[in-house]
Formats: structure tokens, C-alpha cells, sequence
């Protein structure tokens, strides 16, 4: 009597491992590719990868600004009130410069001699404040302002102290009339967020412009300001 030979199956463990190794292997893929879109999306190209800081949108104001530059994670006034004060001095010193109406050359020269001593004397404008050496330059067109030493400025621990020259200009100004102004390096994001911080509680509004690390201050002169191009930084 013949016995049948049964025909052996194959185990279904066997298959199924290869499907579960297929599987892994696939969604081992798509993490790779995702974490790559990412990357990518970002701008990252790993631990040196740039941050692109935006400045937010500023709307206009009637206020008037009280300035600060925030430098080596420390807080300093330009005191431009001051430098202001000092551009008007020079301002009403200067001679009033008759533009002749006839073509005579003698009065011709004597005008644009007076235009150049005009001019000179803005050119040579200097005054010194608190924490900077403040010059024209461009042709007597903007302030340079230069810090005085590298130490000028409050930390953050000072600002807090009630005698802070921090405080005391939150103090003595008013924020129904003025409004803050802040210059930020790339190193002192942290102490702008802090004194931002004490000038909204102090009742001010806010507006900042990042700026790089050795970029110079240069703000317009009384007389520049009035040229096209002069930008103004409003409240934030």
C-alpha cells in the first residue's frame, strides 16, 4: 500500500520577518529624509547654522525718542536730548546767509563764503556726554557717536538699583511724551528683553533695531534730518 507524502508548508514566521524587515527599513528611510526636509527647510547646516532676526513692524509716532545702545550685554544712554540741545546752540550762532538776487560777483562770493563757513563750523561740531564722543560726519550730515571707553554702560543686575542711570531717565521723562529707543548688538539680546522689560512696566512704548557687532552709530543731524533717506525708528 503506497502512503502519500504529505508536502511540507513553509513556516509563515519566515515571511513575516522579511516583511518586518522590509518595513523597518522603509520607515528608517523616511526618517532620514524627513529630518533632511528640515534641515533644509530651516537653513541648518548643523551647529553653525544662521538665525535671520527680523525687526517688527513699526508704526509711527508723535512721541519723542530717548536712545540707548545695548552693547556687550550692557545698556548705555546716547543722550541725544543732550547732543540736541548742543546742535541748536550751534544752530542759532551761525550767520543767516543772504542769497543775492542780482548776478554782482562780489555779492555772489560773499554768500557762498558765508555757505562755507556754515558748513565748516557744522563739520567741526563736537560734544562729549556721558558715555560717548559724539562728532559730525558726512559732511556734517550725521552724528557719529563713539563710546568714550569699553566699559560704558549698565549690566543688567544694575539696571534694577533705584539709582541707575537706567531708572533715572525712566524717571525723569514721560511716557504720555516720550518713547525708548533701543540700539541691539548681536551679543545683548538678553539685557534688551530685560530693560525692554522695566520700560513697559515703567509705562513706555518700545522700538529697536538690530544692528551688527562693530556696525557705527551715526544718527542725523538737525540739518540732515531733513535730507530724504533719514531713517526713523518707531514704536514696536
Amino acid at each position: 500500500m503506497r502512503t502519500r507524502a504529505r508536502r511540507r508548508m513553509p513556516h509563515a514566521g519566515q515571511n513575516l520577518d522579511s516583511f518586518l524587515d522590509v518595513l523597518t527599513n522603509t520607515v528608517g528611510v523616511l526618517i532620514f529624509v524627513s529630518i533632511f526636509a528640515s534641515l533644509i527647510a530651516t537653513g541648518g547646516d548643523g551647529p553653525k547654522s544662521r538665525v535671520t532676526i527680523q525687526t517688527p513692524l513699526s508704526s509711527p509716532t508723535n512721541k519723542e525718542a530717548l536712545w540707548f545702545e545695548i552693547r556687550n550685554k550692557k545698556v548705555s544712554n546716547l543722550d541725544l536730548r543732550q547732543v540736541r540741545a548742543k546742535e541748536l546752540d550751534l544752530s542759532g550762532s551761525l550767520p543767516n546767509c543772504n542769497k543775492p538776487t542780482s548776478g554782482d560777483s562780489l555779492s555772489l562770493g560773499n554768500y557762498q563764503s558765508c555757505l562755507l563757513s556754515i558748513l565748516g563750523r557744522q563739520s567741526n561740531f563736537r560734544v562729549d556726554t556721558a558715555n560717548y564722543r559724539v562728532r559730525t560726519v558726512d559732511q556734517g550730515v550725521s552724528l557719529l557717536f563713539e563710546p568714550l571707553s569699553a566699559n560704558i554702560g549698565e549690566t543688567t543686575t544694575q539696571l534694577g538699583a533705584a539709582n541707575s542711570t537706567y531708572q533715572q531717565v525712566l524717571s525723569k521723562f514721560n511716557p504720555q511724551k516720550d518713547y525708548l529707543v533701543f540700539i541691539v548688538r548681536p551679543d545683548s539680546f538678553e539685557a534688551f528683553r530685560n530693560a525692554r522689560k522695566k520700560a513697559w512696566e515703567a509705562g513706555y512704548e518700545v522700538g529697536w533695531e538690530p544692528i551688527d557687532q562693530d556696525a557705527p552709530i551715526k544718527i542725523r543731524t538737525i540739518i540732515g534730518s531733513e535730507l530724504p533717506g533719514g531713517k526713523s525708528i518707531g514704536v514696536q
